[in-house]
């Protein structure tokens, strides 16, 4: 991978998503077909893979007051801008809410696994009296694959040019070494990134949201009580911990605003963000420096996504998105290639088997202590304390952690998904 390359994954990797992105990509599929409808919808069957349906079973949903996948696709439905794409949820309207509510409350609307199905994949099916329209999205938030109106398929692809060109990027990406990244990005110039402080500005604008209004369960409303107390330091990881558990507990609440995503998601983008800016503002790092780390962060979080994958048993936000504001915040504290490694070493051993049980409130709680553990991973790092190679599943290199840390979820949790939702299915 060139410069140019990396800058142009960090474009398409870097956007702006609003709510939790597994119920925006079921509204955006609902949108693509309910675009086409003439008549009134009478029913909506959406299929997912299991990472979609846990994740947005419980997520709320931008403009709206309630939760879940059902509402997701009625909402999109009578939206019918997939052009907005991830931001579709931003011109949601009392009306749309109107005509969503009658068809969750009329049970028109029904969300079923597909347990065939592995990677990420939405297909929403919308019946009229006379139309039947079909729209399926697959391995990619936004990727529309099948597009079908009654019997004439609009669309229908496998894998476009332009995507094949991206898979090359990512792989290649995933050859390197975290050292061989880290020296990509600087020679990258402070013009050629100024772009990663939109992210900085919109997470902290989403970070703030809690101040002025109510959100979740609390959680926000109660570390800054307990900072104001005295009982909580006001330092460097007091202000992590707040500003990631405030983005990420107004985000899955619904909140408004949007997020800087990474990797595909939402919260993944404020986890490698915030701990990172932070630590930059708490030592006076230069704007170059600044956001080259944001930009390292950034790769090394897709890196890790790409071994891992994108919906995993375990918390990728944490797990990926942690482990790379780690790396990162080694880098801006003067950390070389090796403390760097520590760094993911550190996390390896710290992090890894913390469980997904979908995107909700809850995950402030999760994403703030994988934020804890960042920093306090690489400031071990930059001290050369570094967890034993022996340790567990840690390894000699930052690589081979990773890789170890993605077997755990991909193989040794094979059936986790299964039993996590299953409970949240019975409940």
């Amino acid at each position: 991978m060139n410069k140019e390359q990396m800058l142009e994954l960090l474009r398409k990797d870097v956007v702006p998503a609003l709510g939790c992105t597994e119920p925006v990509c079921v509204a955006l599929c609902a949108a693509n077909a309910g675009k086409l409808v003439k008549g009134d919808v009478q029913s909506i069957e959406v299929f997912t893979n299991a990472g979609i349906y846990k994740n947005g079973m419980s997520a709320g949903i931008p403009n709206c007051s309630q939760v879940g996948l059902e509402w997701a696709a009625a909402i999109g439905v009578y939206l019918k801008n997939p052009e907005r794409s991830l931001e579709l949820l931003a011109e949601v309207t009392a009306d749309v809410l109107k005509q969503a509510e009658a068809l969750v409350v009329g049970k028109k609307v029904s969300v079923t696994v597909d347990e065939a199905e592995k990677s990420l994949y939405v297909s929403c099916t919308l019946r009229s009296e006379d139309e039947e329209v079909v729209c399926v999205i697959r391995n990619a938030h936004t990727n529309v694959v099948y597009l079908k109106y009654n019997d004439q398929v609009l669309l229908e692809k496998e894998v476009t040019a332009s995507q094949a060109s991206d898979d090359e990027v990512v792989n290649s990406l995933a050859k390197m070494t975290i050292g061989e990244i880290r020296a990509l990005v600087a020679t990258a110039s402070e013009e050629e990134l100024a772009f990663m402080l939109d992210g900085v500005a919109m997470n902290e604008s989403l970070a703030a949201y809690s101040e002025e209004n109510p959100v979740g369960v609390g959680i926000a409303q109660n570390l800054r009580k307990e900072i104001n107390a005295g009982r909580l330091a006001n330092d460097l990881a007091s202000k992590i911990v707040l500003q990631v558990a405030s983005a990420a507990e107004s985000r899955l609440d619904g909140c408004p605003l949007p997020t800087m995503s990474s990797s595909g998601a939402g919260t993944k983008g404020l986890v490698v963000i915030l701990p990172v800016s932070e630590t930059a503002k708490a030592i006076g790092a230069s704007r170059l420096q600044t956001v080259q780390v944001l930009a390292f962060a950034h790769l090394v979080n897709r890196y890790i996504n790409f071994y891992v994958g994108k919906l995993s048993p375990m918390c990728s936000c944490v797990m990926c998105s942690s482990t790379a504001a780690s790396a990162g915040i080694a880098w801006l504290l003067g950390g070389n290639d090796e403390q760097i490694g520590y760094a993911i070493r550190n996390m390896c051993g710290t992090v890894t088997g913390m469980l997904c049980d979908g995107g909700k409130v809850g995950c402030a709680l999760k994403v703030s202590t994988g934020s804890f553990a960042a920093l306090m991973s690489a400031i071990h790092a930059v001290n050369d304390v570094a967890l034993r190679v022996s340790d567990g599943i840690c390894a000699e290199t930052p690589e081979q952690c990773i890789k170890n840390m993605a077997r755990v979820g991909n193989q040794g949790m094979a059936n986790t998904d299964k039993e996590i939702l299953a409970i949240m299915t019975e409940k």
